[in-house]
């Protein structure tokens, strides 16, 4: 992506985020707004605030008065309906069915279960097939709070989902290496290290060593880039070890970030221009490479989303800006 191209994306990035702000309620965290937009660059879709509006004002008519839907959540999971389904309004249809489900089996009822519900339904088809997938993941859950009870929580929901359909004979211990093998450096032991391993379980690469080398090495090359490198950006790195090397694709994020973080509106949200950055780059290179297979594109896809609307749900519940650290 050369400069020209990326001040053209960042100059109608933040158009649509000024939209988007005159759209909705102004006590909405900024970081959340953010968050939605960058859905819709990394989709490649644009906003439109009467069909956003039309489809929020949707889903809390049909919630119940307890929902999460009822408040400023409404606003990613809309974001995540009309960006990620051809029929928003049936998608989101389906989303209550599967958050049912997951209730159903097990699943608290919690705002991350529906982006748990929406990351299902976009990975596994209706029917038995969708009802055996809840259950497994509710097993890998409960093994993932055996090993890190205090690490793991609800934001892990999603995870869960994309982990059950993993081979599971050695999922654990596949986990627990690339959380335990990173941790000696240069990423530090906490929920965001977590979701990186969780992420990096997700590859058909069996040579685990290199996965982890070249996860120190995106690491590295952001950091000698001279962009700050933190916790919340783990996950990113995760999804970059999936889809390339940081000799091919460091250039293009560190022109992209540079540039958004010259526009006013990321002036006190800099870490997010690299977030949101990198989560173009990463789309961008999943739907244009066509060496990638299709069970990988899917992935990378639902892990966007869950990315993003796990970080956004965070925001909305007030929950989490810092990094957890221990275990």
């Amino acid at each position: 992506m050369d400069r020209e191209k990326a001040k053209q994306l960042a100059s109608e990035f933040a158009r649509e985020y000024e939209q988007l702000v005159n759209a909705v309620s102004w006590g909405v965290d900024k970081r959340q707004l953010l968050s939605i937009i960058a859905q819709y660059a990394a989709a490649g879709r644009s906003f439109s605030a009467k069909e956003f509006l039309q489809l929020s004002d949707h889903l809390k008519a049909n919630s119940g008065w307890f929902s999460g839907l009822k408040g400023s959540f409404n606003y990613s999971v809309t974001a995540l309906l009309i960006t990620g389904f051809d029929d928003p309004y049936k998608g989101f249809e389906d989303m209550q069915k599967s958050y049912q489900l997951l209730v159903e089996t097990g699943f608290r009822k919690t705002i991350f279960t529906y982006i748990t519900a929406i990351t299902l339904i976009a990975t596994v088809e209706a029917g038995e097939e969708r009802k055996k997938v809840a259950v497994q993941a509710k097993e890998v859950y409960e093994k993932m709070k055996k090993h890190h009870y205090f690490l793991t929580s609800h934001d892990d929901y999603p995870l869960s989902v994309l982990l059950a359909q993993q081979e599971q004979s050695e999922l654990i211990e596949k986990i627990e290496f690339y959380y335990t093998e990173l941790s000696k450096g240069p990423f530090r032991k906490g929920n965001d290290l977590q979701l990186l391993s969780h992420i990096l379980a997700q590859s058909a690469n069996h040579d685990r060593e290199r996965i982890v080398e070249r996860a120190i090495r995106w690491f590295e090359a952001l950091r000698s880039s001279g962009l700050k490198v933190k916790g919340l950006h783990y996950p990113l790195i995760g999804l970059l070890v999936l889809v390339d090397s940081p000799e091919r694709l460091i250039g293009e994020i560190f022109v992209l970030t540079e540039v958004f973080n010259q526009e006013k509106l990321f002036k006190w949200y800099k870490d997010m221009g690299l977030l949101i950055a990198g989560q173009i780059i990463v789309r961008q290179k999943t739907t244009s490479d066509t060496a990638a297979s299709t069970s990988l594109a899917v992935s990378i896809e639902a892990l966007l989303q869950a990315q993003q609307a796990a970080m956004t749900a965070a925001i909305s519940a007030g929950a989490a800006a810092a990094v957890s650290s221990g275990e």
